[in-house]
């Protein structure tokens, strides 16, 4: 993503905005204990904080970011079968069959039927669909430049690079 996406400078939705809803770990009034200083606990909280300005942004409490994220799959791979997109969001079979035909319900997304495997269906982006991803991919820019606005460009690069090597 593009380091120099800025925030829209009309919204008032920024990190402090939703902080309370997470506790800050360095100025919390209880002791965290162990949970301090393990690494998925922090991640948790900035997850919590990363959902929800995404989710305030988008302003469709029906969009989650794992629904964002197959339609940005399918939108980039078209014609990958079902299976394919769900493994690479690491989703179960059911999970994956609820997020296409979330989108499908909407007009966005369609099952065809592959040329070479008359078994086998490829999951394309609709007219409405390729609209609605561009929409959406500035909404999750904007949140996504708020979740990282006091890191400096050279931050949120190595923040992601370090992430990769936990992930792969």
């Amino acid at each position: 993503m593009d380091q120099n996406v800025k925030p829209n400078c009309n919204t008032q939705i920024t990190v402090e905005s939703v902080r309370p809803r997470v506790p800050g770990l360095g100025d919390a009034p209880l002791d965290y204990g162990m949970l301090a200083e393990l690494t998925g606990f922090p991640l948790k909280l900035v997850w919590i904080i990363g959902y929800t300005l995404l989710t305030r942004h988008i302003d469709d409490p029906a969009v989650t970011p794992q629904r964002f994220s197959m339609l940005e799959l399918i939108g980039t791979n078209p014609g990958l079968p079902q299976t394919q997109l769900g493994a690479a969001l690491g989703l179960s079979r059911p999970a994956t069959t609820l997020a296409i035909d979330f989108w499908q319900a909407r007009g966005c997304v369609e099952r065809r039927t592959e040329p070479n495997d008359r078994r086998s269906f490829g999951i394309h982006l609709t007219e409405k669909g390729a609209d609605e991803l561009e929409r959406l991919r500035g909404l999750v820019a904007i949140s996504d430049a708020v979740l990282t606005q006091n890191l400096s460009g050279e931050e949120v690069g190595e923040l992601r690079r370090l992430l990769a090597k936990i992930h792969g």
